[in-house]
């Protein structure tokens, strides 16, 4: 069962908004700890409501294009096919109310915290290529809000 929360629809977050690149920053450690520079993040979507964002994008190559996964621990799924482009994260920031956002926005400075004392954005869950929706059950795994996924 999942909390109400007082904001239900998701704000779209735009580069330049304040705290977007540290969200984005948070959002993307596992691609750059797994596949180390190979890749960068096409941002398809950031969305937010309260304290909870949602990442959806493409990988790319540093290029364009699709990333090269050989030598990584996802080169055989690559090889064949069984691999999306999607990268997928789920990030919550305790600090801030779930009913909207903090004074003046969702403003976060550093490695993801918050400015205004709203804490650090924790990276709750993240999906490298998936072949499905794995980010289906994450609003009962998380207790996060489904309008953040667009379901």
């Amino acid at each position: 069962m999942n909390p109400s929360f007082a904001q239900a629809a998701p704000q779209a977050m735009q580069p330049g908004d304040p705290g977007y690149e540290a969200i984005l920053d948070a959002a993307t450690g596992p691609l750059r700890d797994t596949l180390d520079g190979r890749v960068r993040l096409e941002v398809e979507r950031i969305d937010r409501i309260g304290g909870w964002v949602f990442v959806l994008g493409s990988m790319r190559a540093p290029g364009g294009g699709r990333p090269d996964l050989a030598g990584t621990r996802f080169a055989e799924a690559a090889e064949q096919g069984a691999m999306s482009d999607i990268y997928v994260a789920l990030l919550r920031n305790e600090g801030v109310a779930d009913g909207g956002t903090d004074a003046g926005g969702p403003t976060v400075a550093g490695a993801g915290t918050a400015a205004s004392g709203g804490g650090p954005w924790i990276l709750l869950d993240h999906a490298i290529g998936p072949g499905d929706v794995a980010w289906l059950d994450w609003p009962q795994r998380h207790a996060a809000p489904r309008a953040l996924f667009g379901f």
